[in-house]
């Protein structure tokens, strides 16, 4: 995923500015929700049109919340593996409609993903992950005759 184009601070529905870079977007919303001791947003503008908010607040609590667009919910497919939308790839090992586990390829951190989405672009995302741990990512091959063996 390519990474976003600008950042808009703001207030509810008062701007208080848009700047190029992350780091000049968070002091300034940290900076005015201590200031003022009110919950300030950054929103992330991303080139394929889907938006990120992060929202800070005076005590130092941070709430990430995805708009999730064009997206449509899907049942991944045992055995394999997605790209999610942040960039990282993920292995499905069981899943029933929406609800599938996942392993994260680079870590081999495991974890139950609720409410599984699509993009045109195949990506994933999920609205919320639950039962995580670290596990070894188990190596799959295929047999001539079609069957999955674990090696």
């Amino acid at each position: 995923m390519r990474p976003p184009i600008s950042y808009t601070v703001h207030k509810d529905t008062q701007i208080l500015g848009t700047v190029p870079n992350l780091a000049q977007a968070v002091n300034a919303a940290k900076g005015y929700a201590e200031t003022h001791n009110c919950p300030v947003t950054v929103t992330a503008v991303y080139p394929d049109g889907r938006f990120k908010d992060v929202e800070y607040h005076p005590d130092g609590y941070i709430r990430q919340i995805w708009r999730i667009a064009q997206s449509a919910p899907f049942c991944p497919e045992r055995g394999t593996i997605y790209r999610n939308s942040g960039g990282g790839e993920y292995l499905c090992t069981s899943a029933d409609y929406t609800t599938a586990w996942m392993i994260n390829i680079a870590s081999g951190w495991a974890f139950k993903a609720h409410g599984c989405r699509r993009y045109p672009d195949n990506s994933i995302e999920w609205d919320y992950s639950t039962d995580g741990a670290f596990q070894s990512i188990p190596k799959v091959r295929i047999e001539s005759d079609g069957r999955e063996a674990e090696s």
